[in-house]
């Protein structure tokens, strides 16, 4: 569609081991023949992505918050601590050097509840922002007891907050759709969009993590239902083929980082510049 512009934010990076991201995939598991693989410390970059649309502007995701190491539990900081970023990186910071505010967004699609990427929920509270969940992500959040598992209920019980839930795959805006992809948590959603110049792009959030989450079907630990994770998967995979969509991983430093990555290629995702 016309006058959709699409634009990533980098927000720097986590860190953790790779055999929580790719658990017991082939390269990572010790076999008889080779027994002398060694751990590796993954860099796990943590993006947003601005969608400016002629109906509204829309966020995906909300990153980290600036006050991750008072706020998160230990077994957080120590699996996946947030220890390389810029001060310019930090969400709020990212959002004022394009001008933006919370104040300028209608809508914030969360993809899950996880506290990488709804650590600045809370921000949203203006009368105009729309918060936007899957029903099953926010009644499986809403419902526990205590924190764990990546959640925390700083990041979604927001008092003023306006949350909308979305029950499965729907066309938020027009060439913008939600597309359910359960299994790494109970209702995490990935967002497809239709752009007249560059086609469809898919992005991912941690329906899959990495190149290697989609090529090798390898899911994580860090899952809520590894069956449902890949059929997920396979869901994400059929609509790429069928639209042609450049597909962009949740957390693969290989995407911005490496020659002819993705969000470098012009020819796909430019990491500095719109994308239309």
């Amino acid at each position: 569609m016309r006058g959709i512009t699409l634009t990533a934010l980098f927000h720097g990076n986590m860190h953790v081991d790779k055999e929580l991201l790719l658990t017991g995939h082939p390269d990572l598991t010790l076999t008889r023949s080779n027994m002398k693989k060694n751990k590796v410390w993954c860099e796990t970059p943590s993006f947003t992505y601005l969608i400016d649309h002629p109906d509204g502007r829309l966020l995906f995701d909300a990153s980290i918050s600036r006050d991750w190491e008072t706020e998160w539990l230990t077994e957080y900081k120590e699996l996946a601590p947030y220890d390389n970023y810029t001060e310019e990186q930090l969400f709020e910071n990212k959002l004022k050097a394009h001008g933006l505010g919370p104040e300028d967004i209608d809508y914030v699609f969360l993809s899950h509840l996880h506290v990488d990427h709804a650590g600045n929920a809370r921000l949203f509270t203006h009368a105009d922002n729309t918060i936007l969940v899957h029903d099953d992500e926010y009644t499986a959040a809403a419902n526990r007891e205590e924190d764990g598992d990546f959640f925390l209920r700083a990041d979604y019980d927001i008092p003023g907050a306006r949350f909308t839930t979305l029950s499965g795959d729907t066309e938020i805006l027009k060439d913008v759709h939600a597309v359910s992809a359960p299994g790494h948590t109970a209702g995490t959603m990935a967002l497809m969009l239709h752009l007249e110049h560059c086609g469809t792009v898919m992005l991912t959030s941690d329906a899959c993590y990495l190149q290697e989450s989609y090529h090798d079907e390898i899911g994580s630990i860090i899952s809520a239902d590894l069956q449902q994770w890949q059929r997920s998967l396979r869901k994400l995979k059929m609509l790429a083929r069928a639209h042609t969509a450049t597909v962009i991983p949740g957390h693969d430093h290989r995407i911005c980082h490496e020659k002819g990555a993705v969000l470098q290629d012009e020819k796909t995702l430019r990491a500095h510049n719109p994308y239309t």
